[in-house]
């Protein structure tokens, strides 16, 4: 998250951030009028009134599991389309959103140079579908 959000969200005295927390329940009939949350350090849960919840997972791609299967910047975003080193295919020949192995394509947050908003991975995750179409009429061609 860029510093000048966190420093809006500390600032402001009807938020609330809680690290290491994950939500255990939701409460309310129609709409959220409460929730239960759990610290994940030492199992702690309250209560808390809310009429609101924004759920941020973090800016971190966790792609270490995918460490030489595919090729991640230094960040470990993985890298996709002509960004993506050649490997398999030609970098000019792979299609947006492709990853280093052929037929593979990441969308949304954990793609390197990717928008990191909701919206951009939805679009992004529509165009996967239609790309991976596109990569199935190649092979049968």
């Amino acid at each position: 998250m860029s510093r000048y959000l966190t420093d809006q969200l500390a600032r402001h005295p009807n938020i609330e951030v809680l690290t290491h927390t994950e939500v255990a329940a939701l409460h309310g009939d129609g709409q959220l009028q409460g929730l239960t949350v759990a610290d994940r350090r030492d199992g702690s849960r309250r209560d808390l009134d809310a009429r609101a919840l924004f759920v941020f997972i973090g800016a971190d791609p966790h792609t270490g599991w995918l460490q030489g299967i595919l090729a991640l910047d230094r960040s470990g975003f993985i890298l996709t389309g002509r960004d993506a080193p050649a490997a398999g295919q030609p970098a000019a020949g792979r299609l947006p959103l492709e990853t280093t192995a052929p037929g593979v394509f990441a969308a949304g947050d954990v793609r390197s140079g990717s928008i990191k908003r909701v919206a951009s991975a939805v679009g992004e995750g529509s165009m996967a579908v239609r790309l991976v179409h596109d990569h199935l009429a190649r092979r049968l061609a």
